[in-house]
């Protein structure tokens, strides 16, 4: 799929990457860690429109999408669906936020978005999540967006599970 995403919220834009957005990727790709290069952030655009272009209805390899506060227009985190592993059954939702964000329901307004895209236009059957045992804010999410919980997975976290008849229903 190589049309750019655009998913809007009430308060967010959640969209593709471009090599125009270089400069904020470089910034941003590690949040709250620090800056990268130049080259790496190009490096990042690349693997990120690569990964893209290999998505289709009903399959997705990888969707990493720049959230976007609407208000201020400054990118904040990512969110996406991650399914590069063949060894899970189903892709895998996720959500990083700067943490000056933290606490204010824009993981669980921009998940929500990704949930509506994945089920909808991707026409997935079933999305996967997780959350290491310690971090309640992310389970919360999980929550709050309807995920059903299956327990605790291999390596102690929090698993989640939707199909799009449970997203559709909900």
């Amino acid at each position: 799929m190589t049309s750019p995403i655009c998913i809007e919220t009430d308060r967010l834009l959640l969209r593709t990457v471009t090599m125009e957005d270089i400069d904020e990727v470089a910034a941003c790709w590690k949040l709250d860690d620090g800056p990268i290069s130049l080259e790496e952030a190009e490096t990042r655009i690349h693997w990120m429109m690569g990964n893209h272009e290999q998505n289709a209805p009903g399959r997705l390899v990888h969707l990493c999408l720049a959230v976007i506060d609407k208000n201020s227009e400054q990118f904040i985190g990512w969110c996406g669906l991650d399914h590069r592993d063949q060894t899970k059954e189903n892709p895998v939702l996720f959500y990083l936020f700067k943490e000056r964000c933290w606490g204010r329901g824009l993981a669980t307004e921009a998940a929500r978005g990704v949930l509506g895209y994945a089920f909808g236009k991707l026409g997935l059957s079933r999305i996967d999540s997780g959350a290491a045992f310690e971090n309640t804010a992310s389970k919360r999410v999980m929550e709050k967006i309807g995920m059903r919980y299956l327990g605790l997975d291999e390596a102690g976290g929090h698993a989640f599970t939707m199909t799009g008849e449970e997203y559709f229903r909900g």
